[in-house]
Formats: structure tokens, C-alpha cells, sequence
């Protein structure tokens, strides 16, 4: 499980987006000539998160409808402990002034998914994501779940399959990644179609 991106694909992705600047204005977003950054991601990872954490850990304003980012060790050591309740797994080392850590994820079904590109308009965030279409219910069927909480059998808890990406920052003197897109339409204000992202935590 790769969790560190390559030195090389950091430096490269903060180089890129330096040459433009970065200002997360939708207006920028439309243009072509703001696409500062559409290369394959390196590093991606995948675990499968109890579904809790989303909903009841990680702030609102930090996540819509299964994109997101976690933005501090904190909230990342939470989640880890959520994953490795029942495993004997020591959680990576982040530097959360440095990077922060996209997600996704399907919030409907169980769905694997995956981080395969990464385009970037002025430092707003567009990942590529790739799920399967396997339409299975998050926690399983929910007639088994009942038949087995009725026999004392334990249950599993609902998760989803998460991937994960660690993307630079902004910080002053190294442009990074100021905003996740999130919504269909960028034009769309209604829609909440961006999540920005602090400098630090």
C-alpha cells in the first residue's frame, strides 16, 4: 500500500500550477488555457472506511457526495483508527502542512474506486475517478444484517472503498491546490460545486 507520492510528481504538479498561478475563480475554470496541470496520479491508495466516518467525523464542509479531503492528521488519525480497529496497522506518516489528502468514494453502492488522473484549472482540483458499477448495498443486505443481529451474530459495520491522493497545498512561496471541484456545473453557485481547501491546517 503506496501512501507517499513520489517526491518527483509533487514537485511537478506545484511547478505547473506555479506557472499560472492560483486563483480558484469558476470563471478560469472554463477556459481551456487555464488547465494548468492533466496528468496520470501517482501513489493512490484504497482502503475500505467505515461509513461513519463520513457521516458523523469528517466536517461537512470538507466533503460532498463522495469527494473530499481530509486536511489534518487529527482527523486522518481518526479515520485510520476507524479502519484498523481490527487490524494491526500503524498509520503513515502525512505531512498535513505540505500535502492534503484527496478522497472518493461511492456514497450510494459498495463500488471500488480509483484516482486516475488529476486535472487542475488555477489551483482548483479535478480528479478523474473510476469506480465499478457493482451496485451492492453499503453494509450488505439488510434482511441478512437483521437475521444475524436477531441471532446474536455479529454484524458487520457498513464501509465503502475509498481512494485516497495526497496533492500539495497552497503555501506561500509554493503555489498547490486551493479548491476540490465537487459539483456537475461549474456556473452552477447553487450547487456548492467547490470545496476550498486551507493553506494549513
Amino acid at each position: 500500500m503506496a501512501w507517499r507520492v513520489a517526491c518527483g510528481c509533487l514537485a511537478a504538479l506545484a511547478l505547473a500550477m506555479g506557472a499560472a498561478g492560483c486563483s480558484a475563480t469558476m470563471g478560469d475554470y472554463a477556459s481551456e488555457e487555464a488547465l494548468t496541470v492533466s496528468a496520470p496520479v501517482q501513489g493512490m491508495s484504497s482502503l475500505d472506511v467505515p461509513k461513519r466516518f463520513f457521516d458523523e467525523v469528517l466536517p461537512a464542509r470538507f466533503q460532498h457526495n463522495g469527494l473530499g479531503f481530509i486536511n489534518d492528521q487529527e482527523t486522518f488519525l481518526k479515520m485510520w483508527r476507524m479502519y484498523a480497529s481490527d487490524a494491526m496497522s500503524l498509520p503513515p506518516s502525512i505531512d498535513f502542512e505540505d500535502v492534503v489528502m484527496l478522497f472518493a468514494y461511492d456514497p450510494e453502492y459498495y463500488n471500488l474506486a480509483s484516482i486516475r488522473q488529476l486535472r487542475v484549472w488555477h489551483g482548483i482540483a479535478n480528479p478523474v475517478i473510476e469506480r465499478t458499477d457493482w451496485k451492492l448495498k453499503i453494509g450488505g443486505d439488510p434482511k441478512m444484517r437483521e437475521i444475524r443481529a436477531q441471532r446474536g451474530e455479529p454484524v458487520p459495520e457498513p464501509k465503502v472503498n475509498v481512494a485516497f491522493l495526497q496533492v500539495p497545498r497552497n503555501k506561500p512561496g509554493r503555489p498547490g491546490v486551493t479548491a476540490l471541484l465537487v459539483g456537475e456545473d461549474p456556473d452552477d453557485a447553487e450547487d456548492s460545486p467547490v470545496l476550498p481547501i486551507p493553506e494549513k491546517p
